[in-house]
């Protein structure tokens, strides 16, 4: 404690904290908006794909879980963040033929109030949030023992990250997580065929319908600033705490990272099933 008390007393140690939360802060946004660009992008190729094929029928059957889960996802984060929900639908079939809106969550909030305002961020992004949850429960309880081999790796570099050095450590553990994740996705190497090929439907559905709309961006923006300092504030006090704190907080980092990587590998590997499909039968 009394070394985290020297380091606040020192200028130079604080103008080089605030420098380094300021680029780290930075990063991980750029991380964040690179990962929103890609999954929109394989998300429009994925539905123009299943549309060209399959018309209407093929986005309504992946939209059972696919926009279910988006829409929940919102719901979700709104309870979480305190907003009022005004109206929803997680679905609509029917609907959607004549407005194109296959669901909707409509809320509102006190703009007054910080924590519902940044809410307005995570509720924006809650989709690709809560859908890669979703993905990794899917196979957590679809495919255990594939489940397993991840976990085992996942704890394994976690021990590892005590002894991390420098950023390129950091670099091969977050590598190590993302190919033992990929690795499961071999058909070749699934104990239960059958399982595998839901966990599939369920991927192909989610990271088809993940795409944040206008709306979901909208809603973002009005609460980024404020997650942009929070992000900030929580770099500067883990580096003034110590290394200790530091690595607990990269381990958080490198997770988030690592999975939202590899839900961008399902969404890209979907893609490919669907650009395949259209190939072949459009």
């Amino acid at each position: 404690m009394i070394g985290v008390f020297n380091k606040l007393a020192n200028i130079d140690v604080q103008m080089l904290n605030l420098k380094n939360s300021l680029v780290y802060t930075v990063v991980l946004i750029l991380l964040l908006f690179f990962f929103g660009v890609f999954f929109s992008v394989i998300e429009r190729i994925n539905s123009r794909a299943i549309n060209n094929v399959f018309g209407r029928t093929g986005l309504i059957i992946t939209g059972v879980i696919g926009t279910v889960v988006h829409e929940f996802s919102h719901m979700l984060f709104c309870v979480i963040f305190g907003h009022q929900i005004v109206d929803f639908s997680l679905f609509r079939p029917i609907k959607s033929k004549y407005d194109g809106i296959m669901g909707y969550v409509n809320h509102r909030c006190n703009i007054n109030n910080p924590y519902q305002r940044i809410g307005n961020f995570f509720i924006g992004i809650a989709p690709i949030i809560f859908g890669t949850l979703t993905m990794i429960i899917s196979m957590w309880i679809l495919m255990p023992s594939e489940f397993e081999i991840v976990k085992d790796t996942f704890n394994k570099n976690m021990v590892y990250m005590s002894n991390i050095n420098n950023i390129v450590d950091s670099f091969n553990i977050y590598v190590n997580l993302v190919f033992a994740i990929i690795s499961v996705l071999n058909p070749f190497k699934a104990s239960n065929i059958i399982a595998y090929i839901i966990v599939v439907y369920i991927i192909y559905s989610i990271t088809t319908h993940m795409d944040l709309s206008v709306e979901d961006l909208k809603n973002s923006r009005s609460g980024f600033l404020l997650f942009f300092l929070l992000v900030f504030l929580i770099n500067f006090v883990f580096l003034n705490l110590g290394n200790m704190f530091m690595i607990e907080y990269l381990k958080i980092v490198i997770t988030t990272i690592s999975f939202l990587t590899v839900s961008l590998s399902f969404a890209i590997f979907t893609m490919v099933i669907s650009l395949v499909i259209e190939f072949f039968f459009s």
